[in-house]
Order: C-alpha cells, then structure tokens, then sequence
C-alpha cells in the first residue's frame, strides 16, 4: 500500500472523524473545496483543476482547460465557514496518565512553563502513536453535496485519464470539506516508547474535566514535532469523493465482464471509443465506514 508514516498517521486518526488525516498538512490555496487532483505514493498532494472558476481552470498550466473536453460545472454554494478551538487529537490505542503539577520543579522537570495547572503524558500502547495541536482555530468549509461532484467525474474520467495519465494509477479526488489551521504542531512516531507530555492552562481539575476553553502547551517528549506556524492555512482534515480506475483493455471485453448492478461503478470510454475500464466511486471521510479499500 506505501504510504510510510504518512500512511499510519491517516489511519490512526480516522476516529476522530474528521476524514484524510494528512501528515504534512498543504496549503488550503492547494487543497480547498472544489480542487481536483490525486495523492501520490507519499500522500503528498497535487492539484490538477479548479472546477469553482469558468471555465474550469488546469493548475497545471495556469490556463483555463479546454472546454471541449471538459462539461461545464455548475459550482453549489459553498456553506459560511465556521471555526472553534480544538483539544489535541491524538492517535488510536494510546494511554493518557495524569501529571500534578505542585510546584515549579514538578513543571520544569516535565520541560513545562510553570504556569502550567497540570499535564497529561501520552503514551503509544502500539508500535505507532501521533499527535495533532493546532493552536490556532480550526476553519471548517466547504460544500454540503456531492452527487454534482460525482456526475462530472463519470462524465469527464476519459478526458481526465487522458490529460492526467496519473491518475489511472492514484485514482482522482475532489475534496468537498477541509479543516485548516495555519499554527500546527504533528508528532508522530514508531515503536512503543514515546511518550509527549502536554500542559494545561485554565482552570481544569482533571483529563475529564478539560473544557472547550483549556488551552495546551508542548512539554517533554521524545520525539521531535513537525511544525507548520508560518500563518499561512494548511489543510489538516478533509473530505470528499474520490474514483478509481482499473486498467484499460477492449471495450467489447470490458463490458462483458463488468457487473454493472454493483453500487458505485462505472465504465469509463476511452477517447477513442474502442477501450475502457471499470471504475469506483468512493466517498471517504466522516463516512469512512463506507468506504472498502482503505
């Protein structure tokens, strides 16, 4: 599958449903509602096409795309952004051990301020344990459907694999839904022994009784975080659709073998009309359950 820690990061933090978990958070002006494009073998993201502008726009080329290859999409109304404060999300199959912290030399010996009220120690109960913080508010955005999204991908994946030929192997995805931050903090690591301790301030008594308004602070830790702080809004979580596409082959044996009763496929005809392929239609992110390949 590949992936590396990249790949392991996404999968630990699917409980938080949110949906993509990504690793290395991009620029929301490279991965925001209404961009087309893939990850590849790293799940590092590429744009391909904006279908928010008219004519849709190849990001590729920094023009507008043909319009003759491509329908004209009709862009749904994107909802007003909201934005709230977030706890730090932390991987599955962890352990949380509370600190006290009495005195100064109990905060100074966990690499804490001493304005601290107390801390948490997180610890991996598997060989894998990460860590998301985001200082900042997080801004969640984006289109409340789908389906349009969908229908232009059945109907424009020739053109695409033709123009993307990328694609036929990374699948094409349209993010619908992001959450972004731009002050971000990721650590994640393997083996079983890392531990990160985090400070709280604020008024709470207790890992239960931590409330929307606690704010956090980095402590010890063996394992160094990736900081993302620059102020410019990256992409922490998003959602969306996404087809995958098989190998093209005849069209006469395609269609043969192709079961069409099943939900969410597809053929896809190639530009010169004599091969196809099957593809698969995938919804990932606060639905995850649904999905059958991750």
């Amino acid at each position: 599958m590949g992936g590396g820690l990249a790949e392991r990061y996404r999968k630990s933090m699917r409980p938080h449903d949110f949906g993509y978990a990504m690793y290395k958070p991009p620029l929301y002006s490279r991965l925001r509602p209404g961009l087309l494009g893939y990850l590849d073998e790293d799940r590092e993201w590429h744009p391909l096409l904006d279908l928010t502008k008219h004519p849709i726009f190849n990001l590729t080329t920094n023009q507008p795309a043909d319009s003759q290859r491509y329908t004209r999409f009709a862009t749904p109304v994107l909802k007003t952004p909201d934005s709230r404060s977030w706890e730090p999300r932390v991987s599955t199959k962890h352990s949380e051990t509370a600190i006290a912290i009495n005195c100064e030399a109990d905060a100074l010996a966990a690499a804490l301020p001493v304005t601290v009220g107390g801390a948490v120690e997180y610890a991996s109960k598997t060989d894998f344990g990460a860590i998301l913080m985001c200082d900042d508010d997080v801004v969640n955005e984006g289109f409340d459907v789908r389906d349009p999204f969908l229908k232009w991908l059945k109907n424009n994946s020739a053109a695409l694999l033709e123009d993307f030929p990328d694609l036929g192997k990374h699948g094409v995805y349209i993010p619908t839904w992001t959450y972004s931050a731009s002050n971000i903090h990721i650590n994640a690591w393997e083996g079983s022994r890392h531990k990160v301790t985090l400070g709280f301030h604020v008024g709470a008594t207790g890992i239960g009784a931590i409330g929307p308004k606690t704010s956090w602070v980095r402590g010890r830790t063996s394992n160094g975080w990736a900081d993302f702080d620059d102020g410019k809004k990256r992409v922490v979580f998003f959602t969306g659709v996404k087809v995958s596409y098989g190998i093209f082959g005849p069209r006469e044996e395609i269609t043969k073998k192709w079961r069409g009763a099943q939900k969410g496929k597809f053929i896809v005809v190639g530009q010169a009309e004599d091969e196809a392929c099957e593809a698969e239609i995938e919804l990932f992110g606060d639905d995850y359950s649904q999905i059958t390949k991750w």
